[in-house]
């Protein structure tokens, strides 16, 4: 009875603290303070002109597009960062920005300090961040770097408890687990880099144990002024808050330095493996096409969005069923019931349908595969084709020796004709909790290359088996994975690189009612 009652009072003990702290904690009443709505007006008011030779050649190239947008690929990390560093160098007006994940780490260190120099010049730049990865080092950064009188940081769907974090999870389980997945950089309105990446090591290339596989797409013309648009209002909404509301000094923390001298060494070895394309040089190849930006309406951070307020909604209404192929190529794949059946349904009909996602052992969140790996069987009976990527599939330089790989990119093609590449993972997630973005490009000759990619045409792709698994059945009913290693064809009865404890978690977590969380 006495060690009921000792767990009875512990009990107590914590439930008192828990509401203590949750007592004394909200979110500020004003979410924007008056330095940083008037910085926003002064955005409103510049005259956006174009000074460079390369912004000038494409504003008049855009000019005789009117109803199309340029877009160019951007596959490799490397490039990933250069562009963005080069275009931060350019800009003379505004830069706005918008990420799920910003880390302070070498590549996210100078990346604020290429802005700061940009904000030097008297371009305007405006942060906007999901608070979901804030840590109190972070925190002290991003108020240092809004101290610029050029800059404002906001930070989206705020945690209300910032030192003890995990109480967010506990008292406002809802709240903390919408996040604002978007992922944009624009440049004088003019320019658009959005897709996959976030912003850290991992992201563009240059960690030392693992990197993402990513892809993102540059844009300029008719297609920019919807993402700028889109950008404004997120900026503007209720759950955006100035990071001044929400963190305070420390004062044990030296103020930052924003010399650029600690980071150039770092710059010059990543961008020592970019693909020559400099945009400084005013030369920027791009293809020219009808491209629909899509964007869930920030209202859905506040679980308050309608249908039409809903992305995969708006995707569903404008891209329509498919008609001869489906390739996917998604990091987090979680299809659910529901998803299976349709999936199903199209093979039926027809269609040729190819996935692409991650291995348990290239993923970097084991949950998710738990709400995938127990629909393989169904979708292979179903006559789907399922690829699994490899963690050793690529070997990015730098860093040396090689890294794993894993899987981060968002996109898929549609018939030869539509391809959509974004923030948008194929999950209930993406579709129902967190904001997400992305863009459709309409072109015959890209859908075709994505199909190839994934062997969802008559035309084999040689290299996809070296690197990834092609998840089968073998005569018993039975999943097995075949991949080239070495220049031999190898068969894996047993999902490969997982221990039996791993595989006991995945089992346990798949007969749980959480596809939907995931």
């Amino acid at each position: 009875m006495s060690k009921i009652t000792n767990k009875g009072l512990v009990w107590w003990q914590v439930m008192t603290v828990v509401c203590l702290l949750t007592a004394c904690q909200t979110l500020p009443n004003t979410p924007h303070l008056p330095d940083s709505i008037s910085l926003s007006k002064k955005t409103q008011t510049l005259a956006i002109t174009a000074h460079h030779p390369l912004f000038a050649q494409l504003d008049s190239t855009a000019k005789q597009y009117p109803t199309l947008s340029g877009y160019r690929l951007i596959a490799s990390g490397a490039d990933a960062l250069l562009l963005r560093h080069e275009l931060t160098d350019m800009a003379k007006h505004t830069i706005d920005i918008q990420y799920y994940i910003w880390h302070d780490d070498e590549a996210g260190i100078a990346m604020l300090k290429k802005l700061w120099q940009s904000a030097n010049r008297g371009v305007v730049v405006r942060l906007l961040l999901d608070d979901f990865r804030s840590t109190p080092a972070l925190d002290q950064l991003l108020l240092d770097f809004d101290a610029h009188p050029n800059i404002a940081v906001r930070l989206a769907n705020p945690m209300v408890y910032r030192r003890f974090k995990r109480l967010n999870f506990l008292t406002l389980p809802v709240h903390a687990n919408t996040r604002m997945h978007n992922k944009s950089m624009t440049f004088d309105r003019q320019i658009s880099i959005i897709g996959g990446r976030n912003i850290g090591n991992e992201y563009l290339n240059s960690h030392k144990k693992n990197n993402f596989a990513d892809l993102d797409v540059l844009l300029v013309g008719k297609t920019v002024a919807d993402i700028h648009d889109s950008f404004e209002h997120y900026w503007h909404a209720a759950t955006a808050f100035d990071v001044k509301t929400l963190v305070r000094p420390n004062k044990h923390t030296p103020s930052f330095e924003w010399t650029d001298q600690d980071t150039n060494q770092y710059q010059q070895g990543i961008f020592d493996h970019t693909a020559n394309l400099s945009p400084k040089t005013g030369q920027l190849p791009l293809r020219w096409r009808m491209i629909k930006f899509f964007a869930d309406d920030p209202t859905k951070l506040s679980n308050h969005a309608d249908g039409q307020g809903l992305m995969v909604e708006q995707l569903r209404e404008y891209i329509g069923q498919p008609k001869h192929h489906l390739s996917i190529i998604s990091s987090y794949f979680v299809p659910t019931k529901q998803g299976v059946q349709m999936l199903a349904s199209l093979v039926k009909q027809g269609v040729k349908v190819s996935i692409l996602t991650n291995a348990y052992s290239a993923t970097d969140v084991h949950s998710v595969h738990s709400g995938y790996g127990h629909w393989r069987k169904a979708l292979l009976m179903a006559g789907v084709q399922l690829y699994e990527s490899k963690p050793d599939a690529i070997n990015p330089t730098p860093p040396t020796p090689p890294t794993t790989m894993s899987l981060h990119a968002k996109a898929f093609a549609v018939d030869t004709q539509q391809v959509f590449i974004g923030s948008y993972n194929i999950d209930p997630r993406s579709a129902n909790t967190n904001s997400e973005l992305g863009v459709v490009i309409d072109d015959d000759a890209l859908a075709t290359h994505f199909h190839h990619a994934l062997n969802n045409l008559d035309t084999p792709n040689p290299t996809l088996l070296y690197q990834a698994y092609k998840v089968e059945l073998d005569d018993k009913g039975h999943l097995q994975w075949r991949t080239f290693e070495n220049g031999q064809e190898i068969i894996h009865h047993k999902e490969p690189n997982m221990t039996w404890l791993q595989k006991s978690n995945v089992a346990l977590l798949s007969i749980l009612p959480i596809d939907g969380l995931l």
